[in-house]
């Protein structure tokens, strides 16, 4: 409902041919999804996740990463993608530091969305996008997507495209309250993120609270993911989600689930899983290496040691188990 709304509200804007530089300074004060948006192991885009797990097949830990970055990136890329789409339109006005773009509703649109940029410094900006039923007063806005931006500038003080650093926050929880709402999306998402000029890396990082399980839609969990990647080169991704793993309705703690991921720009890399707290007696880890085909070369799990398979020097430069610290 959000994205589809937000779409709408985009293509009843004016076109933007005469733009001002004034109208792209603010255009620049937002985040785009290249400095957002989580990578994952891939070799000429990727390969089809088809294969099943065992030596020699797909690597089962290798699917998880590419699945937990692409579940960060559907929630959150895809809002960014729209809010692009918006201000490549004429600014509803320009008070000063201050742009609006609507508020805006098509004719069959239950909610009326409006986005405000406003300048704070020379290249650092706040923005929010609010939503409300569409025959209420402004009063009655619901912001539910807030944050501050720093647009990257090079040597010579020049912005440069596609760069820069800030944070911003996702209230789905808000936004379940507007008109037409379907309540897939709860909880919220802090998202913090930094792809800035001439840096050796790029990182994002993301605090989500009270989503929802995607096993039990009945249950919220919380997650936190953390992903850096250097230019041109490999990367890493740790994904940590707290749930009740064990479903038996007489032990209702919560265990800990942290995935840590390592890549090399080859596509080849590891995964180190570490399962604990909760109704467990103690730890369960468990380690997976795979090539630049993405097949699985080396698996080891302490809970049955006689499933292992491979050597570690299938893992090259990832001989070492290194486990999430989150």
């Amino acid at each position: 409902m959000l994205r589809k709304s937000l779409l709408c509200a985009a293509l009843l804007m004016t076109g933007c041919d005469n733009a001002t530089s004034d109208e792209d300074a603010f255009r620049d004060g937002l985040p785009s999804k290249e400095m957002v948006e989580m990578r994952s192991p891939s070799r000429n885009n990727g390969q089809g996740l088809t294969a099943f797990y065992g030596e020699g097949e797909q690597a089962e830990y290798y699917r998880a990463t590419v699945a937990a970055a692409a579940t960060f990136n559907l929630g959150t890329v895809g809002v960014l993608n729209l809010i692009e789409d918006i201000v490549q339109h004429v600014p509803t006005s320009i008070n000063g530091d201050v742009a609006v773009w609507g508020p805006h509703a098509g004719p069959l649109d239950a909610v009326a969305w409006r986005l405000t940029v406003t300048r704070t410094g020379d290249h650092s900006y706040t923005w929010g996008l609010e939503g409300q039923d569409k025959n209420e007063a402004d009063s009655a806005f619901v912001a539910f997507l807030s944050g501050a931006h720093t647009a990257s500038v090079n040597a010579d003080g020049e912005r440069v495209a596609g760069h820069g650093s800030g944070e911003f926050l996702i209230d789905w929880d808000r936004a379940s309250t507007l008109p037409g709402a379907t309540g897939d999306d709860v909880g919220t998402a802090e998202i913090r993120y930094a792809r800035v000029a001439g840096a050796a890396e790029s990182s994002v990082e993301a605090d989500l609270h009270q989503i929802r399980d995607e096993e039990r839609p009945d249950t919220r969990v919380d997650a936190v993911y953390r992903f850096k990647q250097g230019d041109g080169a490999g990367g890493e991704l740790d994904f940590v989600i707290r749930k009740d793993i064990d479903t038996d309705p007489r032990r209702a703690a919560l265990e800990n689930l942290a995935i840590k991921s390592r890549w090399e720009a080859t596509g080849s890399g590891r995964a180190d899983i570490k399962l604990s707290g909760g109704d467990l007696f103690g730890e369960a880890t468990l380690s997976e290496c795979w090539d630049s085909n993405f097949l699985s070369a080396y698996f080891a799990i302490s809970v049955n040691p006689v499933l292992g398979y491979g050597e570690l020097s299938a893992c090259g430069n990832f001989s070492a188990a290194v486990y999430s610290t989150l």
